[in-house]
């Protein structure tokens, strides 16, 4: 006959011997001494008048100071139910809270460093390129047409066509060069045509080589979005097609584009060596980001060696449509 295994259960102790919780303690501390009173005084001055008067005088007098202490102890406790001080659980909490909020204000100040420097750099990089391109160019033009005055009576005709020449020339060089900084200032095509033109387009420029090959697969959409989510949509698309031509060595992208009647869907993605350590925390990352997020949508990114995912969601019900 089989017996059954004996199990040893440990004894607990008496509930009374039990330790109470440290927060428990701390209210009935600050408590205890009003509660006490509010039940000491009626129960003595009832004791007093049943002694002279009888019991039901006695008892008729220690509820009628019981009821009438009730908001005195309200009155009592409140200042130290408000005052009382912190468990250590609640100051942990708050010391946590105050370092998260630090290192967030720490951060904004990074931020706001890196998006001044960002804008200072643009600035210089319009200016230099309005001075060293376009700014030579007419001073060539301005150049070709003096030594067109200065020509001998009659002209000699050769020598003037040929200046002419050069002067429509330099012409046409700074019309495109005017074009490229406008287009990358903001591409009319956004506006014109839509965010699947838009997106065509700006894909086409920047992937003009044969590698690494881009595959578009843009749905097209039944109503335009509201212009500032195209805006958002379309630059977070080319920062980070840009971020894949700088960094990520890739052999294939992938665009994406895809809405419904509650959001709209754009998704980058490239089998290149992921984003290198500390580049996350980008400022091209976080502009990304903040884009998404003013306009109610998300952003996520998920990078490996091989697969690198941008992901954003963008709401439609959170701003009127555009008009067509």
């Amino acid at each position: 006959m089989r017996r059954r295994p004996f199990h040893v259960r440990r004894a607990q102790p008496p509930w009374h011997t039990r330790a109470m919780p440290s927060a428990l303690l701390s209210r009935l501390r600050f408590i205890a001494l009003p509660v006490a009173a509010w039940l000491a005084l009626p129960t003595l001055a009832g004791l007093l008048v049943a002694i002279m008067l009888g019991p039901q005088a006695g008892a008729a007098v220690s509820a009628a100071l019981l009821t009438v202490g009730v908001p005195l102890l309200w009155l009592a406790l409140r200042p130290r139910l408000s005052d009382r001080p912190e468990s250590e659980g609640s100051r942990t909490a708050g010391d946590v809270l105050a370092s998260q909020l630090h290192r967030q204000r720490d951060e904004l100040r990074v931020l706001t460093r890196r998006l001044m420097t960002a804008q200072e750099d643009e600035r210089t990089s319009l200016s230099r390129e309005l001075h060293d391109d376009i700014g030579q160019a007419i001073t060539a033009i301005k150049l070709c047409a003096s030594s067109l005055q200065h020509e001998p009576d009659p002209p000699r005709t050769a020598v003037v066509q040929e200046t002419a020449q050069e002067i429509a020339d330099i012409a046409d060089q700074t019309v495109a060069k005017l074009r490229d900084l406008s287009l990358l200032l903001r591409p009319p095509q956004l506006d014109a045509l839509g965010l699947e033109a838009a997106l065509r387009w700006q894909a086409g420029a920047m992937f003009r080589a044969e590698s690494p090959r881009l595959t578009l697969d843009i749905t097209r959409l039944d109503r335009r979005p509201h212009h500032a989510i195209e805006l958002a949509c379309f630059r977070i698309a080319q920062e980070a097609l840009t971020n894949v031509l700088r960094h990520a060595r890739a052999r294939h992208v992938l665009l994406r584009l895809e809405c419904d009647d509650d959001e709209l869907r754009l998704h980058v993605g490239d089998d290149g060596r992921g984003l290198p350590p500390g580049h996350a925390t980008g400022l091209g990352l976080i502009t990304m980001r903040e884009r998404a997020e003013q306009l109610g949508g998300t952003l996520s990114i998920t990078s490996q060696p091989g697969n690198t995912r941008v992901d954003v969601r963008l709401p439609l019900q959170t701003l009127p449509d555009a008009p067509h």
